[in-house]
C-alpha cells in the first residue's frame, strides 16, 4: 500500500510545483547620470569692436550704425557665453 501512495502523490507533487504565482513585470524608468566628455571644439570668442574698427572708421559711422553694431556684438557675446557654458559642462573642474 505504501507504493501506491507514492505512485499517486508523485504526479500530484509535480503538478503543484508548476502552479506558481505569475507576476506581471512593469517597466520602471530610472534616470542615471552619464558623464559627457570635455568638448575640444571650443566656440570662437567675439572680436571687440575696437579691434574691428579704427578710430577714424568708428568716427565716420552714424549714431544709429554704432548702436546697431553694439547691440549686435552684445547678442554675439551672449551666444558665445551660452555656447561656452555648454562646452565646459562636461569638463572636469
Amino acid at each position: 500500500m505504501g507504493g501506491r501512495t507514492v505512485k499517486y502523490l508523485l504526479p500530484l507533487m509535480l503538478l503543484t510545483g508548476c502552479a506558481s504565482t505569475v507576476t506581471k513585470e512593469i517597466p520602471v524608468e530610472v534616470k542615471v547620470p552619464v558623464s559627457v566628455p570635455c568638448v575640444k571644439n571650443k566656440p570662437v570668442e567675439v572680436t571687440a569692436l575696437r579691434e574691428q574698427y579704427t578710430k577714424e572708421r568708428w568716427a565716420s559711422l552714424t549714431t544709429d550704425q554704432r548702436q546697431a553694431l553694439i547691440v549686435s556684438q552684445g547678442l554675439d557675446r551672449k551666444a558665445f557665453g551660452d555656447k561656452a557654458m555648454v562646452v565646459v559642462a562636461g569638463c572636469p573642474e
